[in-house]
């Protein structure tokens, strides 16, 4: 089975062709991601209507490149189905890249077209659910719906298949922070969320607050990197927040406040001095990867989980996994699993892992901006 997987749910543009053969096992023959980060690096975050524009215009130059790392275009054009022209007729521009590249190319062998339909950015969806129903009709191949959540934990199908359950998944992004308890394979229990920002947002806007760029998580994480050890004439102590409450819930809004604060406090040549800037990106590194340590101790132990999974781009963070390998150790007979790097951020990869293990085609989808691990 040969799954053609489009991600669009924020600011990244990912086309990936996943295979899964008779024995069960996963493999990507390719994968081709646009980053957006040039674009939104002025406003210091995702700008979703331009978001929606990057994605509509390089949504076909990615699938181009995809298919070509996979040697799978057959150089046999046509022209693309009135059904599915009318998938995109408000959006012009992406219709006609799309039909141009359909009627000099088209696609080996596909079995099916996997979407992410949330949660995500509404603008961002549409485009790439939309593309991925015209896509599907030109090839007449039925839609898979993938969970942007659900493929960010099971990004590890590509380098593990047997899990041990039950299994608590800790997905961190720019969007999301959650734990999800997993029975099995295809069970989902939420157990807790942020009530506010999440993880990777509060680094997104801490890292603005103090002029170290977008995306903010690795820009504080290069900048916490300079100080070797929490020495500093600076003494900065943050709030861990709801650290210490009785559920698994995150609050990452009054971190962000506190950052704010500490900033405003100090003097004009404090603010821009690199032993402030450095010792305040150390202690934000440190806040928040304590919080979601903490929580995901909480979660294994009272869930006695054989195996905790990472997800998300905040779980790229070396500083986070080194204290999740240490938590972990702690918990004879649990496994840690850490996608790769470049699993971990928003791509297509991981949303056909996912459709590998969906049953439900369709040859419909719409778009669930809020969608939980229930919502199919």
């Amino acid at each position: 089975m040969i799954i053609l997987a489009i991600e669009t749910s924020c600011d990244d543009t990912g086309v990936a062709l996943v295979k899964k053969d008779e024995k069960g096992n996963i493999s990507l023959l390719s994968g081709a991601l646009s980053s957006q980060d040039e674009i939104h690096r002025k406003w210091g975050g995702v700008y979703p209507s331009e978001a929606k524009r990057a994605h509509q215009k390089n949504l076909v130059p990615t699938l181009e490149e995809a298919l070509k790392k996979a040697d799978f275009i057959d150089g046999k054009g046509s022209e693309m189905p009135k059904k599915a022209m009318s998938f995109l007729e408000r959006e012009e521009e992406l219709a006609e890249n799309l039909s141009s590249f359909l009627r000099k190319s088209r696609p080996k062998k596909i079995d099916a077209v996997a979407v992410t339909i949330g949660p995500g950015l509404e603008p961002c969806l549409y485009a790439g659910v939309n593309f991925a129903k015209a896509l599907a009709a030109s090839l007449e191949v039925p839609l898979i719906p993938v969970n942007h959540i659900k493929a960010h934990i099971l990004s590890f199908l590509f380098e593990k298949r047997e899990v041990s359950f039950p299994a608590v998944a800790l997905v961190a992004s720019g969007g999301h922070t959650e734990l999800v308890l997993m029975k099995f394979l295809k069970s989902y229990n939420l157990l807790g969320k942020t009530r506010d920002d999440a993880a990777g947002e509060c680094l997104d806007k801490t890292a603005r607050v103090l002029g170290l760029g977008y995306p903010g998580g690795p820009a504080i994480a290069k900048k916490a990197a300079k100080l070797s050890t929490p020495t500093t004439r600076f003494s900065i102590s943050l709030p861990r927040p709801m650290l210490y409450s009785k559920n698994y819930d995150f609050s990452f809004s009054g971190l962000k406040t506190a950052v704010l604060y500490d900033f405003l406090s100090r003097k004009k040549e404090t603010q821009k001095s690199e032993d402030y800037i450095t010792a305040m990106a150390r202690e934000i590194e440190e806040a928040v990867t304590d919080v979601l340590v903490f929580k995901l101790k909480k979660a294994l132990t009272d869930t006695n989980a054989k195996t905790a999974i990472l997800g998300g781009g905040v779980t790229a963070n070396k500083t986070l996994q080194q204290k999740a390998e240490k938590l972990v150790s702690s918990f004879p007979g649990t496994e840690l699993i850490i996608p790769s790097p470049r699993l971990s951020t928003d791509n297509a990869e991981m949303i056909g892992a996912a459709a590998t293990v969906e049953k439900k085609k369709t040859n419909y989808v719409t778009i669930v901006p809020n969608a939980n691990l229930t919502v199919y």
